[in-house]
């Protein structure tokens, strides 16, 4: 099929094609202010290495959630896929005639999962600690319980997120210590968190407008403005302290089962005995589940695992590291997070494609390509292309910001196998955003006909 003819099925509108092969640009395209779409089309054989498609491959475009297949494939080429996390919880200090002389230290590691309502099959956190309490025989603690999250290092919300999606669910941050997906529900005027929030500030303004919540950059404190409606509202808003919901959850567990304990930490601790070890899911069911759903809390999990004890900032320069080594094109490459919410984030076609292509022929590619809902069948895919001959033989993860429409990821064989790489941008389009999903289905129907 004619190039220009790709083009015009995707867009209909106007686009700005530029060449930049031969040019490495430390700062990569603005495309921010531009009142003209583009589009990066990359699709490749992968028997045969042929180029079907090449549209502005080597142009930084903004990816959107994408870049959760980088974040996944950096790990899982690192990591084994059945690695879990563990949460170490310890009885600091010394057990005597039933008391501890100490505090519960809970040795928080970057677990995106406990108490997540994506693993209930892995819930009762707190219950299990107090199992733990019983089998030592301790009915009295006189610290209190402690929330360690020193092993991963705290570090500011990326620049690249939007300021209005800090509030909501889907923009909480990645901590050492996460809880309940750092999700709560806030209920006003009661102003009352499920789960509980310790010292959650919530600094209501009347307004006669419609409510609105916001929070500011590295600020726990909920601002409310607006007209509460006679019955309340309650809203499902981003947890900025789950360490704190996680503290609280457990002392309150340990308290309804009877065992009496402080509320003063005694810092000092000479010896510690174990009471329990939480273990998450596997790497690969956690990635798997994150990539369908398109979770950015559990993507920046990953990307901080590739990393361990290190800040995000210095993970991502491993992760470009890593692939430039293996001779990927990292050409005008930004990334700044791993859930791809950051809109500073740059990728080409042709590094995706690249890392596609490696994937495809290392010793997990199955496990790999597994992570990538099905066309029709799982998550973000569910609707594209269903009522298809494509029903299950396009695996990709989709991307969508504002101004922003991405695919990428394999076409299969009958086996379920990778045949071709395929990877769609779009950036600044101007038409709907389901004339953009319809015109890709028609791509890959004319290019992968019955």
């Amino acid at each position: 099929m004619n190039i220009k003819v790709i083009i015009a099925l995707i867009l209909q509108l106007t686009v700005y094609v530029s060449s930049y092969a031969d040019t490495c640009y430390d700062n990569p395209l603005n495309l921010s202010n531009s009142p003209k779409a583009v589009v990066g089309l990359y699709i490749e054989d992968l028997a045969t290495g042929d180029v079907l498609y090449d549209v502005n491959g080597e142009t930084p475009l903004i990816p959107a959630s994408i870049t959760k297949s980088v974040t996944t494939a950096t790990l899982l080429s690192m990591k084994p896929a059945s690695d879990k996390f563990e949460t170490r919880v310890l009885a600091a200090g010394t057990i005597k005639g039933g008391k501890l002389n100490g505090d519960v230290i809970i040795k928080a590691v970057g677990d995106p999962t406990i108490e997540s309502s994506y693993f209930k099959e892995y819930a009762g956190f707190a219950d299990s600690i107090v199992a733990g309490l019983e089998r030592l025989g301790i009915s009295e603690i006189t610290g209190t319980v402690v929330v360690d999250q020193s092993a991963v290092p705290e570090e500011d919300i990326p620049l690249g997120w939007a300021d209005e999606d800090l509030v909501w669910s889907y923009g909480t941050s990645h901590h050492a210590a996460n809880f309940k997906d750092n999700k709560f529900i806030l209920t006003l005027p009661s102003k009352k968190s499920i789960p509980h929030i310790p010292g959650l500030k919530v600094s209501h303004t009347s307004a006669k407008s419609k409510l609105k919540v916001d929070r500011k950059r590295n600020s726990s404190v909920i601002l409310s403005k607006g007209i509460i409606p006679k019955k309340g509202q309650s809203m499902t808003l981003a947890n900025p302290l789950p360490g704190k919901s996680m503290c609280y959850a457990v002392l309150s567990a340990i308290r309804k089962n009877g065992i009496n304990i402080g509320n003063t930490q005694l810092n000092k601790h000479d010896v510690a005995t174990e009471i329990y070890v939480h273990q998450s899911p596997k790497l690969i069911d956690i990635m798997r589940s994150l990539m369908f759903r398109s979770d950015n809390m559990m993507a920046e999990s990953m990307l901080r695992a590739f990393a361990p004890g290190e800040t995000r900032t210095e993970a991502t320069k491993r992760e470009l590291q890593l692939w430039t080594i293996r001779d990927v094109d990292t050409c005008g490459i930004v990334i700044e997070d791993g859930s791809g919410l950051s809109v500073n984030n740059r990728l080409t076609p042709y590094f995706l494609a690249d890392i596609f292509v490696w994937m495809a022929s290392h010793l997990k590619a199955s496990d790999y390509v597994s992570l990538f809902p099905k066309a029709g069948l799982d998550g973000t895919m569910k609707y594209f292309l269903n009522e298809s001959h494509l029903k299950g033989s396009i695996a990709m993860k989709t991307g969508s910001m504002k101004g922003v429409q991405s695919y990428a990821g394999y076409k299969l064989d009958k086996n379920g196998y990778p045949t071709h790489v395929i990877v769609v941008i779009v950036n600044n389009f101007a038409c709907s955003r389901g004339k953009v999903k319809t015109e890709v289905e028609n791509l890959l129907l004319n290019t992968f006909p019955e």
